[in-house]
């Protein structure tokens, strides 16, 4: 046996000690599509819930940052104080799409700052997050430095586990430049210092695979239309301010022509007096 074998139950078994003993544990599935992130994702999942004795079923993955976080952190009660909609201590979730979730290129978004904060500070809920998403290296820095291991899937039914070096003197704990070279000239991961093991598991049977698809197509696309309807709302929120800041200029300085106001923001001299006059 090659000494880097793992099975799905070691694996299980080094997150769950790695969780009881008050240490953090977020996983990153990569891969290209179809090539079997959730199956193994949910299959991990599925042997670490056996080992902790938590509830575990396809209704604990998400498409939706919002519900991911409520998961995590609940969201209080003002009259009772409690914190609602939190999963027990040493849950595990499952994020289907991180990349929806954690894109490195919205690293400004409020919702997507606020959320890697509530990651920072919530340790003490010994939640196991296990996200998917095709290219590791697009998701938030201030996420990927939260990521503990990380799970490359090569083909079907193969993983091949990393994890961060623990290094005081290293500024990217993942050695990606290096390893890419390494990676390039071996063909393979073995000689690579952040890899872990290889894991053979097997695909999702006909029922796991109808109950995935089921879930997804349903939670996927609610949370695909309130993304939307943020996106429009914050729009409008946006426009509303534009149109004030445009007005607010013309009271301190009436002698400003619609030409003057229209070059600078960019916009048509019809749109800025619409816009002075209230009429949009």
């Amino acid at each position: 046996m090659n000494k880097h074998n793992l099975t799905l139950k070691d694996f299980a078994n080094i997150i769950h000690t790695l969780l009881r003993s008050d240490r953090d544990v977020n996983v990153g599935v990569g891969g290209f599509t179809g090539e079997g992130k959730s199956a193994f994702s949910t299959l991990l999942q599925k042997e670490y819930s056996k080992i902790s004795g938590t509830h575990w079923d396809f209704s604990r993955m998400t498409w939706s940052r919002k519900e991911l976080m409520q998961w995590i952190d609940g969201k209080k009660n003002k009259n009772s104080g409690k914190r609602e909609g939190q999963l027990p201590e040493y849950s595990a979730i499952l994020p289907d799409e991180l990349f929806a979730m954690f894109y490195r290129r919205n690293w400004f978004n409020e919702e997507q700052i606020d959320a890697i904060s509530t990651f920072n500070m919530c340790r003490d809920r010994h939640i196991f997050l296990c996200g998917n998403i095709p290219n590791f290296w697009e998701l938030d820095t201030g996420f990927t430095s939260r990521i503990r291991f990380y799970v490359y899937i090569p083909k079907r039914g193969i993983a091949w586990v990393f994890q961060q070096e623990n290094n005081p003197f290293c500024n990217d704990n993942w050695n990606a430049r290096e390893n890419k070279k390494i990676f390039r000239k071996k063909k393979n991961p073995y000689s690579i210092p952040n890899f872990i093991g290889e894991i053979y598991y097997p695909d999702w049977t006909p029922e796991e695979k109808e109950e995935y698809y089921t879930i997804r197509n349903k939670k996927r696309l609610t949370a695909i239309d309130s993304n939307k309807s943020a996106k429009v709302e914050r729009y409008a929120n946006i426009k509303r301010q534009r149109d004030e800041l445009i007005r607010l200029v013309y009271c301190l300085k009436d002698n400003l022509t619609l030409g003057d106001v229209a070059d600078v923001v960019g916009m048509s001299k019809e749109s800025i007096r619409l816009i002075k006059e209230g009429l949009r």
